[in-house]
């Protein structure tokens, strides 16, 4: 019963994505679009913000003076302030806006976002994570979207091409789980929908979408969260883009930093996370390793596992166009998630359980 259920789940993921690709956008180099345009990037403590592809992308960013604005909201006193001033510049349109204080009982993400949002005048804005480095058709494409559609769009990352077996790990993430899962139908979308919180991307939508916001109202650590559960109360849609190579999610070259950083993303989706959607990525970690762990106990469903799970790699490999390496270090990066998790459980869980999140 068991591996039917793992099976089943399994080629429901592969459906699904494949449904996704084929119906949702990708972002385009080819794309044009002369408007104004924002992009709002909260980082709090657990935020890690990378430099170098950052520097690396200036000579392109400089085609978009007068079109775009970037601010970097910053909680507390945090490491990358140095690095966004070296940015800052360098890049006469990136905004610092650095919080030391802020009234208690309230999350550091919306009331920063609720702090600069009368100075937003864009057409097209867009809040990202600070993981997230862009070229710039990457604000060019979601813009020209969002501006002629008049919808918010979510734009999934890349994954870097920096090491294979850190590649392979930091592509096993919450992210594919989403593109794996996502859906509009009411079954679906309650399904999928508390996944957004968990996972990374750039959530574009019009200035009048932004504005509607009420973000002293708010009080969810994952701005994701709170424009996924208003607009599913608005029944609004928001359509799943592809942002191919113009939007990569870097991650640490050491191995040993990734996972450490795992162990504590962990705990920090267990206390402030989506409970939802935490328990959902468990599920979708579950079936993508069941070959794994099950292989002894289930050899037929697990021998039948291993081969719908090679066609749902070769297609997230399509999709996210990974590496041929990094697709076959699948089995290695579900257990390196399954034992930070694991690892997060014993060390931390006996202290951390019962945690309450904050009320809305």
């Amino acid at each position: 019963m068991l591996g039917l259920l793992a099976l089943g789940l399994t080629v429901v993921m592969i459906y699904t994505l494949v449904k996704n690709a084929l119906v949702g956008t990708q972002l385009s180099a080819d794309d044009r679009y002369a408007g104004s345009m924002e992009l709002i990037i909260p980082i709090t403590s657990r935020s890690e913000f990378y430099l170098e592809p950052w520097l690396k992308n200036l000579t392109d960013f400089h085609s978009l003076n007068g079109q775009l604005k970037i601010h970097i909201l910053i909680d507390g006193h945090h490491p990358a302030v140095n690095a966004w001033q070296e940015l800052h510049q360098k890049l006469p349109y990136v905004e610092l806006h650095s919080f030391l204080m802020r009234p208690i009982g309230r999350e550091s993400v919306p009331w920063m976002i609720e702090q600069i949002a009368p100075k937003i005048r864009g057409q097209v804005v867009i809040i990202g994570d600070a993981e997230l480095v862009p070229t710039e058709h990457a604000f060019i494409s979601l813009s020209r979207l969002v501006s002629e559609k008049q919808k918010a769009y979510f734009a999934l990352p890349q994954t870097a091409k920096l090491s294979v077996l850190g590649e392979a790990v930091a592509s096993v993430s919450p992210t594919l789980a989403l593109a794996s899962i996502f859906g509009f139908r009411k079954i679906r979308r309650n399904i999928s929908h508390p996944l957004i919180s968990l996972s990374q991307g750039w959530m574009g939508m019009p200035l009048s979408f932004f504005q509607e916001m009420d973000f002293s109202k708010i009080n969810l650590p994952s701005w994701k969260e709170a424009l996924a559960k208003k607009w599913d109360l608005e029944n609004r849609t928001y359509i799943l883009a592809f942002a191919e190579r113009h939007l990569l999610r870097y991650y640490p070259e050491d191995i040993q930093v990734q996972t450490a950083q795992i162990r504590i993303y962990w705990e920090e989706l267990w206390l402030k996370g989506d409970r939802t959607g935490l328990w959902l990525y468990l599920v979708s970690l579950f079936i993508w390793s069941f070959p794994i762990f099950c292989i002894f106990t289930h050899p037929f469903w697990s021998m039948a596992s291993i081969v719908l799970l090679v066609l749902f790699r070769f297609f997230t490999k399509i999709v996210f166009q990974e590496r041929w390496g990094a697709a076959m270090l699948h089995p290695v990066a579900c257990i390196v998630w399954i034992g930070t998790f694991l690892w997060w459980g014993i060390t931390g869980l006996k202290t951390k359980y019962g945690s309450k999140r904050p009320a809305v």
